[in-house]
């Protein structure tokens, strides 16, 4: 008995048809994702250009204000020069007002450098509570306060500026022409006013006449 193909050409044409519609969404599809891809890489290189021109500018801040130390070439910068007064004002970094899509970030590197303004807030906070009860007219306790604390955000915010150029795959920050890099200077001042915090409180401990031993001036540049 002869079997009827004569339906086959109809099958075949149909299941061409239905390839050829699943062929072309596949190919749809696949533009759109790279598409999406290429947005997704453009906006983090935009994001991470231009949030890292703001933390370096918000680090190299923190180094202005760690070498504050209320005087003016030597002298308390006060216009009686007596006290000492601040001559450096304290950086701000508003990252929410960087028209940014923050979700392109990792989401650890994101919540660190959205946490950047409170952190600083606290830093001035503490400043301005051991003002309130500190000796003038040196306030040296303050100084060493806002100087050591500015150095180490400093350094933070410099550390987070680096893990977003490694995430970007951008060049990391050169040295400051050809000298120390930004992070060596506040690594340096941090270290120069922890030593000599140290150095006084030891002092006071081995003063066995019980009378107060001033502070040092706080350190500059």
């Amino acid at each position: 008995m002869a079997i009827d193909l004569s339906f086959l050409p109809s099958v075949i044409s149909a299941a061409s048809g239905l390839g050829g519609v699943w062929l072309g969404g596949w190919l749809t599809t696949r533009r759109e994702a790279e598409r999406e891809r290429e947005r997704s890489e453009k906006e983090s290189k935009y994001l991470g250009i231009l949030v890292l021109a703001h933390l370096d500018r918000f680090a190299r801040q923190c180094l202005e204000v760690s070498y504050d130390n209320g005087t003016i070439q030597g002298q308390p910068a006060s216009d009686d020069g007596i006290y000492h007064q601040f001559t450096v004002m304290e950086p701000r970094f508003e990252p929410l007002e960087l028209k940014v899509d923050w979700k392109v970030l990792p989401a650890d590197l994101m919540y660190h450098i959205l946490n950047l303004p409170y952190k600083t807030e606290q830093l001035i906070n503490r400043v301005h509570g051991v003002r309130e009860y500190d000796e003038p007219p040196e306030y040296t306790e303050t100084f060493w306060t806002r100087q050591q604390g500015f150095a180490e955000l400093g350094l933070e915010v410099s550390a987070l500026a680096r893990q977003l150029r490694q995430q970007l795959r951008l060049p990391t920050e050169p040295p400051t022409f050809g000298g120390p890099s930004r992070e060596d200077l506040l690594r340096a001042q941090r270290d120069k006013i922890a030593k000599a915090r140290g150095d006084w409180e030891r002092r006071v401990s081995a003063n066995d006449s019980h009378e107060p031993t001033p502070p040092p001036d706080s350190i500059g540049p």
